[in-house]
């Protein structure tokens, strides 16, 4: 091979494998951003999750405290039974 064609081979290896690179790069990008994608979207559910969870709590809390207040204006005879 003459020093003409070894230059040519090593250039063309250089450009296969700088454009190896930038396909590569290109793809650890999109692998990036797919990941905070997902993430955001999983933190999204999990914030909604979270929410309906808290409001079913506070739903629960006030019911019981609609049935406590209901127990209270009952006679003590009832809430003496009630814990025998």
């Amino acid at each position: 091979m003459t020093s003409n064609g070894s230059s040519f081979v090593a250039s063309s290896h250089e450009s296969l494998c700088s454009q190896q690179i930038t396909a590569l790069q290109t793809e650890l990008e999109q692998v990036r951003k797919s990941q905070v994608d997902w993430q955001v979207q999983l933190h999204t559910q999990i914030q909604m999750k979270m929410q309906a969870q808290h409001n079913q709590l506070l739903d629960e809390m006030r019911k019981m405290r609609e049935q406590l207040s209901g127990k209270e204006v009952a006679p003590a005879e009832d809430q003496s039974t009630d814990s025998k």
